[in-house]
This record gives C-alpha cells, sequence and structure tokens, in this order.
C-alpha cells in the first residue's frame, strides 16, 4: 500500500522552525570545520620548517610539504614510517626521538649537522614536543626540524667577503640573496697597483705570492672597517662594493672613506716593506657611484655575488685613469656629488672614456673634509691648477699653460699639472674643434 509522504508542518510550528535552525547551524559547522581544515592544512604547506607528527608507538600520521623537501622523502615514505628511522634509530637525533616517546618530555637539539640514512646532511635545529588528549595521556610527538644549511652555507661563502658583522646580517636575510639580481644605487671601488709586471719580472712567483698576500689583506682590512663588500681578487687588482648586499644609505661616503684608509695604509706598509729591502708598491683607487644590477649572478651551480652596469665599468675606467693624470684616487661625478660636502676634491678634467659616449667629470680625493689641510705649497698648487682649468675650458691655451706650470712648480710631484701643461702645449699647435666643449677623450682603457 502506497502511503503519502508526511506533510511538511505549518510554519507556525515552533518545533519545525527550532529544527531547522539546528540543521542550519549543523552545516555551518561543518562548513566551517572543513574550511578551517583546508586552511590549517595550507598554513602547514607553506611553514619554511619541516612538521611531522606522531601517534604514541612513534609512527609518522602527518609531513608538511617542507618534511618532505628538507628530508628528502616523498609522502608515502614517511606516512606509517617509525619516524626514528628518518633520521636512523642508532643517531643520536633517533635515540632522543625514542626517549622522548617513552619519557613524554620535550627535547632540544641545537644547531648541527644531522645526518639521514638517505644521505643527506643538513645542519639544524631539531625540536620534540609531546602531545596529550584531555586525560593528559601521551597522544604522539610532533618533531620540528629547522633546516640552517643555507644559512650556514651563506655565512661561511660571505665570511670571506664581508666583516663578521654583516655576513650574520645576511645569513639571517638569505632570501635576499636569491639567483638574479636587482637595480640598485651604489658605490664601486677598484684599486690595482702599479707598474706590477716590472714587480713580478724581477721576483719569484712565491715572493710575489707572499707581497701579494700581505698587500690583499691590508686593503682588505680597509674595506671591511667600512663594512665594504670584496667581490675579487684578479691578478692585482681588488674590487669592492658599497651599499650592498646590506644597505647603506652613506655609501659613496664610506667608499671614498675607504679609499684614503686603503691609501695610508698602504704608506705604512711601504715604509716598512722599504725598510726590509722589498719593493715599495703604489696603487691606484677608482671609485664610482650609479644605477647597477646587484645581486646573485652566478647559477645555480656556482654562487656569485656582484654587480654590473655602465658605472661600474666607469669605476674600473677611473682607476686605469689614474695611471694617467698621476694621481692616488680618482672619483667619478656622482660620487662627487653625493659624498663631496665631507671631502675635499679636485677637480681634474671632464673626459669621455673609451666604451662610453657620456662625457664625466672627474674628482681627485684629496682628504676628509675636516681632516688636516694640506701644505702651503700644496694648496698654492690646487689654487693654480683651479684656475688654469677654467683657462682651459675657455680655450685660453697661454693663460691655462701659464697656470698649470706654476701649479707644477708649487708641487713638483703633482701628476695632473704635468699632464695638462702639455696638453696646453699640444693645443697651442692644434687646436680642438671650434666646437670643443672642454670633453678630452681617452681612447686608452
Amino acid at each position: 500500500m502506497n502511503r503519502k509522504p508526511p506533510s511538511a508542518p505549518p510554519e507556525s510550528d515552533p518545533m519545525a522552525a527550532f529544527y531547522e535552525g539546528l540543521e542550519d547551524l549543523a552545516i555551518q559547522q561543518a562548513r566551517r570545520l572543513i574550511n578551517l581544515s583546508i586552511y590549517s592544512k595550507a598554513l602547514l604547506s607553506m611553514l619554511p620548517v619541516a612538521l611531522i607528527a606522531t601517534d604514541r608507538d612513534g609512527l609518522v600520521r602527518m609531513s608538511n610539504k617542507a618534511a618532505q623537501d628538507i628530508l628528502g622523502f616523498q609522502e608515502e615514505e614517511l606516512t606509517g614510517k617509525p619516524a626514528a628511522e628518518i633520521f636512523g634509530p642508532e643517531s643520536e637525533v633517533g635515540r632522543r626521538l625514542l626517549r622522548a616517546l617513552e619519557d613524554a618530555e620535550p627535547a632540544h637539539l641545537a644547531s648541527r649537522s644531522l645526518k639521514l640514512p638517505s644521505g643527506k646532511t643538513l645542519v639544524g635545529n631539531l625540536y620534540l614536543q609531546p602531545f596529550r588528549d584531555e586525560e593528559n595521556a601521551l597522544r604522539g610527538l610532533l618533531v620540528t626540524v629547522e633546516d640552517l644549511s643555507y644559512v650556514h652555507f651563506l655565512h661561511d661563502a660571505f665570511k670571506r667577503y664581508v666583516p663578521p658583522s654583516v655576513s650574520e646580517m645576511i645569513a639571517r636575510n638569505p632570501q635576499e640573496l636569491r639567483l638574479g639580481g636587482e637595480e640598485k644605487n651604489l658605490s664601486v671601488l677598484f684599486a690595482d697597483i702599479e707598474d706590477f709586471t716590472r714587480y713580478s719580472e724581477s721576483h719569484t712567483p712565491n715572493e710575489m705570492v707572499t707581497l701579494l698576500s700581505e698587500y690583499f689583506t691590508v686593503m682588505t682590512d680597509e674595506v671591511f672597517a667600512f663594512e665594504g663588500t670584496l667581490k675579487e681578487y684578479v691578478g692585482d687588482e681588488l674590487m669592492a662594493i658599497f651599499g650592498a648586499p646590506v644597505e647603506q644609505s652613506d655609501h659613496p661616503s664610506r667608499a671614498c672613506r675607504a679609499a684614503l684608509a686603503m691609501q695610508a695604509a698602504l704608506g705604512d706598509l711601504r715604509r716598512r716593506w722599504r725598510a726590509a729591502g722589498r719593493p715599495a708598491i703604489r696603487a691606484r683607487i677608482g671609485v664610482n657611484t650609479g644605477p647597477m644590477l646587484v645581486g646573485n649572478l652566478g647559477s645555480p651551480y656556482r654562487f656569485s655575488y656582484g654587480v654590473l652596469g655602465d658605472q661600474v665599468n666607469l669605476a674600473s675606467r677611473l682607476e686605469g685613469l689614474c695611471a694617467v693624470y698621476g694621481t692616488p684616487i680618482l672619483i667619478g661625478e656622482r660620487t662627487a656629488q653625493a659624498a663631496g660636502a665631507a671631502f675635499r676634491l679636485r677637480e681634474i678634467d671632464w673626459v669621455r672614456v673609451k666604451g662610453r659616449v657620456q662625457s664625466v667629470r672627474i674628482y681627485e680625493l684629496l682628504g676628509e673634509a675636516d681632516g688636516p689641510r694640506p701644505a702651503p705649497a700644496r694648496e698654492a698648487a690646487l689654487a693654480f691648477y683651479a684656475e688654469a682649468l677654467e683657462a682651459y675650458r675657455k680655450r685660453s691655451w697661454v693663460r691655462a699653460l701659464h697656470g698649470f706650470e706654476q701649479a707644477a712648480a708649487a708641487d713638483p710631484k703633482d701628476g695632473p699639472s704635468r699632464v695638462m701643461a702639455g696638453r696646453c702645449k699640444h693645443f697651442l699647435d692644434a687646436p680642438p674643434p671650434e666646437d670643443w666643449e672642454g670633453v678630452f677623450e681617452h681612447t686608452r682603457k
């Protein structure tokens, strides 16, 4: 016999409304729990630490994505596996894990090398935290592994290039050193030994290695004193970066102070070497500031932190121009604009270097503004030079020549005065074109 379905209760039935509300509440709570579960799983998957939850027997019941990546296992390889076997039951970690299950007490292994049966070794912190039910009975362990292998690698790699304080800052923020680069405004310093070939021809390779080692140690100490980053040694050349990877708003001033300190330290070294009968080497330094690409410019196989760009190349050219003008330190126009107020500078020339279309004013870095004043003869030479340079740019060759010769007479060791006097003599015989604006083009690097 067919029965009719029960008719719906009337809308006015209070019990019907109660049951409908209860049903809606149950559905809402179920949805909330489902969403919470999804959220929790998503959250666990994003955590950068390995998380493993075991049951009371030590079998893995849950692991996040980081655990699989850090420990080198697939999820199916972890689930249901005794957690102690992941680290090796006879290893220190495995023994501590079994003991934590037995004692139901938390444990912590400070940063150390963790060797896995898979052959992988990681450096990290391991935490073992028992969790209990409502009746305080042991339900299992939460195993947390904080992988510090990359941080230790960064610290070890960068301590060769930056002061320890800086390498620690880098290690705490490894995300800043991802593969690739970004454009930043930085300062770069190049230092090179004068006449290095001549020294190498008159000394054995072992002697040159010893000399270079002591020279680079002295120069690098000064770079580190101003928290610069040592990029590399190439032959007798040193390259340093200021303003990265640790940001420094005053990087132009740091680079200039480092350059001055490097020359002062080299002066002390030169005196010691001269007394010991060793070569009295001198160095040229070029500093430039500007936008450049900075970052890990190597590959997944080799870490290589550095900088690239036109402003980097210009810094190298400035170091080379020191040989042309006979100056110990030359800085670019951007560096002079950014840091000039804190230093005594002399504008040397307006040039276009090989490989560049744009011209640049170049300056000799003489010292800090609040440092000792030059000797009176030197002061006179600088004043004569400034007046002569103004006449030179107005094509007043005779007046410019006279001024440069006065500067050279006041300070016979002043290289720029001799160079510019020679150029004036050349222009007296062969003047530049009428549209010449005062820029001298250097055709050699």
